[in-house]
This record gives structure tokens, sequence and C-alpha cells, in this order.
């Protein structure tokens, strides 16, 4: 005798019984037709009925019991089959664990903190434009009905970021529905040994949209590679051509796997790269194998965001490790002729890059998809190409320009370049803005997703204009060059005014930027306009605009973000004495 027997399963009531069973008030278990129509072959109806919030609610809550009996059921049977112990290494875990057994808190809905139509609404507004910019997710795996019914957190955090980007960061459901994240992910961490798909995809959503996701990426980092993930992208690619056969549903969740996998990777290599350290995981890949998934029958149009990314990063973390000496925190000095070759290299590979995810980004079917795609290519080669050359003169420890060899020179030249180009990129508006389901209005493709954009973008977009602005003015370029480049960079302040809602910092540091330039710009004209009436002109000081202009570097770059190139200068010869700190002296 079982000392321990099952309790006897109960019914699920049939919320909608059908036209016969209802007419004979006789109960009916709600399937399409019902046992009682079937058995008597007759016609099973059912009236069309709109269910209320309280149904509704009723109706997850039986769906997320259901699904947690059969993964306890499942779990049950597995651990028969497998000795304690010996379980094996190549398992990818794809299931989440049940609610006693995780103690998971409930859901924003079924707290009654939101509403289901509020979750509705934010949801959709999350895959109208952050999943561009987070691409972890499937949009036929994790709708809102789906993500509900397999994990709280995940569903908290989309809603979450949804909201953000409606309702705007300072609102207090914002924030309120940050503050129950927040404690999901606490309990997440004390309490689970084994986290889930989900539970990695809700720290990696919520590290893309913190300011200081650093820490939190690396958690999601080591979940993974708990769960087995990079397994999962070997396994997929062992299959081989997918061109001639059919793809079973394995196949499907092994990439579902592989593309979380890779945005994971790419939010670690971003966050490294651009927070001034070399990344902490090698990515141990080649652009054959990334490419060889864009073949698969399941690669949708944010793979090929998400796939060319990681290539692009890759690349730029490898030049980065021969500039750096593959020291994070302190680079060992490299030869003019070393230098050279690393960039050159990497220029080469950076180019190539673009030519050839352009050809395969033409390939998308849908023209908004297909222009949004190539639009993105050229701002992350420039962007790339700027940091690249400004990462390779901060290695020589000198950042006043006055000071600077021509070779150095040349260096801070290509960075002003790429920036301005960058700066174009981010303009360009797509041949029909209003074909996107993202934007309504005319103008930049890019600026308009800004809504959904992660602080990242943002901090990126300013630090940008910032830097082309400063080079533009310390290379000393005409003032007609810097006249341009501050319209460009008003226009950008102006397109981003319609998509902003609420406070953002770094929208106040791109404006503080422009006013100024402005100020210091003033102050050049005139130097430029006049620059015989004094032959000692070149020895004296800089004004007080364009010297506080110089020395603009807002704290969010120093201690958030450690974008290179920030702390140049051009001191004249002459008056390098004035700056004597006369103190260390004494």
């Amino acid at each position: 005798m079982d000392p321990h027997p099952s309790p006897r399963p109960r019914k699920r009531r049939a919320i909608n019984a059908c036209v016969n069973c209802r007419t004979s008030k006789v109960r009916c278990d709600g399937n399409h037709p019902c046992q009682r129509c079937d058995r008597n072959d007759a016609v099973c109806q059912y009236h069309d009925t709109v269910k209320d919030e309280n149904v509704l609610r009723i109706e997850r809550l039986e769906a997320q019991v259901a699904a947690l009996n059969d993964q306890l059921t499942h779990r049950d049977s597995r651990n028969s089959r497998t000795p304690m112990g010996h379980a094996s290494a190549t398992t990818v875990s794809m299931t989440p664990h049940s609610l006693s057994e995780r103690n998971v808190a409930p859901s924003a809905v079924d707290a009654g903190f939101i509403t289901w139509d509020q979750a509705e609404r934010w949801f959709q507004s999350f895959f109208s434009g952050s999943q561009y910019l987070v691409p972890i997710f499937c949009e036929k795996h994790d709708d809102i009905a789906s993500v509900s019914s397999r994990s709280a957190i995940l569903f908290d955090a989309i809603v979450s970021i949804g909201c953000r980007a409606e309702e705007g960061f300072n609102t207090s459901v914002y924030r309120q529905l940050q503050a129950r994240v927040r404690d999901h992910i606490t309990n997440l961490l004390i309490n689970t040994n084994s986290p889930a798909v989900e539970d990695i995809q809700a720290i990696a959503l919520v590290a893309a949209y913190s300011e200081n996701g650093f820490v939190l990426v690396a958690t999601a980092l080591r979940f993974a590679m708990q769960l087995g993930l990079p397994l999962a992208v070997d396994r997929l690619v062992a299959k081989g051509n997918t061109r001639s056969r059919l793809i079973t549903t394995d196949e499907q969740e092994l990439y579902r796997l592989s593309r979380i996998w890779h945005g994971i990777c790419n939010l670690e290599l971003f966050f490294s790269l651009d927070g001034g350290k070399l990344p902490g995981l090698t990515l141990h890949t080649s652009p054959r194998k990334i490419r060889s998934l864009l073949a698969h029958p399941e690669r949708t149009a944010v793979d090929i965001r998400l796939l060319s990314q990681v290539e692009l990063n890759v690349i730029r973390a490898e030049a980065y490790t021969k500039i750096m000496g593959g020291s994070s925190n302190f680079p060992t000095q490299n030869s003019d002729d070393q230098l050279q070759s690393t960039l050159d290299d990497a220029s080469v590979e950076l180019s190539l890059w673009l030519e050839e995810w352009t050809n395969i980004a033409l390939t998308e079917p849908a023209r908004y998809q297909r222009a949004v795609a190539i639009q993105n290519l050229h701002i992350q080669r420039e962007w790339a190409i700027m940091t690249l050359y400004l990462k390779a003169v901060s290695s020589s420890g000198i950042e006043n320009i006055a000071f600077m060899t021509e070779f150095q020179r040349d260096f801070i030249r290509i960075a002003k370049e790429a920036a301005s180009r960058h700066l174009h990129c981010m303009l360009e508006s797509s041949s029909s803005p209003n074909s996107s389901p993202a934007s309504t209005t005319p103008g930049s493709t890019y600026l308009s997703t800004f809504r959904w954009t992660l602080d990242y973008v943002w901090a990126k977009c300013a630090v940008s204009v910032l830097l082309v602005l400063k080079l533009a003015i310390l290379l000393r370029d005409p003032v007609p060059t810097v006249m341009s480049l501050l319209r460009d960079a008003h226009n950008v302040l102006e397109e981003l005014k319609t998509v902003t809602v609420g406070h953002i910092a770094y929208f106040q540091i791109l404006q503080t930027s422009i006013e100024k330039c402005e100020a210091a710009l003033r102050e050049y004209a005139v130097e430029q306009e006049n620059p015989d009436l004094d032959p000692a002109a070149a020895l004296e000081p800089h004004g007080v605009a364009e010297d506080e202009f110089q020395g603009y570097v807002p704290g969010e770059f120093v201690f958030e973000w450690v974008f290179p190139g920030l702390n140049l200068k051009h001191m004249p010869l002459g008056w390098q004495g004035l700056f004597v700190d006369i103190d260390s002296l004494l």
C-alpha cells in the first residue's frame, strides 16, 4: 500500500458550457466537442461570451496549475530514471520550476497591482520596439498568454519595460513595477539553485535597462552557462543544413536557446568594451559559425541585428585586447607600427563586416525592416571606428593635442570623421517612415525608436554628439564645418524631443553639450576671423567658454561608462606653464 497516496485529481470546471449541456442543465467539460455531445453524436456549439477579468484570471491560474502538474510529473519520471548525482552534463533545462519549489511571488496582474488590459497594452508596446534592442525573445513563443503562464518574473519584467516606454521613467506605476521585478530577482538569487531559461531572460532584460547592469549581465551569463545554453548552440550547428529537411520541435527550441545565449553574450561585450574593460568572457566563435544560423527557418528580422552585433563585438574585442595589451587596467605601450597594424586590420575587418552584413540585410523581405537593419549596421560600424581610434590615442597617455605627433593627430581626425558620419546616420530617415509599426511620424528612423531604447544607447547618442563637436574644435576645423555639425546636433535634439517621455539624464547632457559648444564656437569664430591681429594670440589661453567646453565631461561618462576621447584637450605649447600645479611642487 502506498504510504503517500496521491490526492484525487480535481475535475476542471468548465467556465462556459455548450448549448446542449446548458439547455439540459447538466455538467459540461468545456471541450470542443464536449464529452456528452461526442457520446450522443450531437453538434456541440458554444455561445460567445465576453469574459470578465475574474474569469480570465481563473483560466490563467488553472492553466498554470496544469502546466506545473505536468512539469512535476515529468521531473518525477526523470528523477526515477537518472541516479542522483549523475545528471547529464549536456542537458539543457528548458522548463520553469514549480511555484512551491521556487516560492515565486505572483505576477503584477495576479496580485491585483495592474489590470490585464494594462498588461496587454504594455506587453504589446514592448514587442513594438524593445525586442529589437534586447533580441532574446521569440514572438511566436513569448506571447502574453505563454509568458504569463510560464514565469511571473519574466512577465513583470516585460510589462515594466513596456510601461516605461508608454508612461515614462518617473511615473509611480513604472517605479512600483520596477520594485516588484527587483523583489522577484532578489528572491530568485537567494532561494533558487537551478534557474529556468525565463529567469535568465528576465535578468538580462533588467540588466539592459539598468544604468549599471554589469553585475546582472554577469549573473545571467553564469546561469546561462549553468543551464548549458552554449551547448545548445553547438548542438544546433552540428545538425547542419536545414534546407532539405523538416525542423523538429526540439530543434526549434535549440534555436530559441541559441538566440538567448547570443543576446546575453552581446550585452556582456557591449557593456565591457564601452565600460572601459575587456569582456570577462571570451566568445570562441567565428563569422562562419554565427552566419550558419541565418539559414535556419526559425531566423527572424531581429536575428540579423543580434548576430551582426555579436560578430562586430568579437572584432572589437580582439582589437581592444591588442591595444590594451591584454590587460583591462594597465595598458602596455604599443609602438606606432603595432598600433597602426592593429587599427588597419580592424578597419579592414569592419569594412568587410559592413559589406557582407548589408548584403544579408538586403535579403530581408519587409522593406521597413530591411531599411532599419542597414541603417543600424552603418551606425554600429561608425561607432566601432570612432571608439577604436580614440582608444588607441588614449593608450599613449597623451591628452593634449598640441603635444601629439602628426601620427596621433591622424587617429583623432579619423575618429572625428567617423563621429561625423555617425551623426549623419542617426538623422537618416526611412523612405517610408509611416510603414513602421513603431513610428507614425516622418523623421529619423533610428531616433524614432528611442522611446524603447536602453540607457546605454541614450549614452552612446549623447557622447557621440559631444565628441564630434569637441573634436572639431580641438582640431581647429573651419568655423563653417563646426556650424554644420552643430546644426545636425540641434536636429538630433529636436527629433528626440518628440519621442522623449519623462526626464532622461542623457537628454539633458546632449542639450548642455550643444549649449556649451555654441558658446565656445562664438569665441573660436572671433579667433579664426582675426588670426593676424596679434602675433602672440596663439600663446594666449582660450576664452572661458571654450575652456569650459573642453573640460566638460559628464559624471555619467566617468563612473558609469568609460568612453574614450572625452579627456582630450588643446592647450598651445606657449602657455602650458599656466596650468602647472604649484602645490605639487612644494
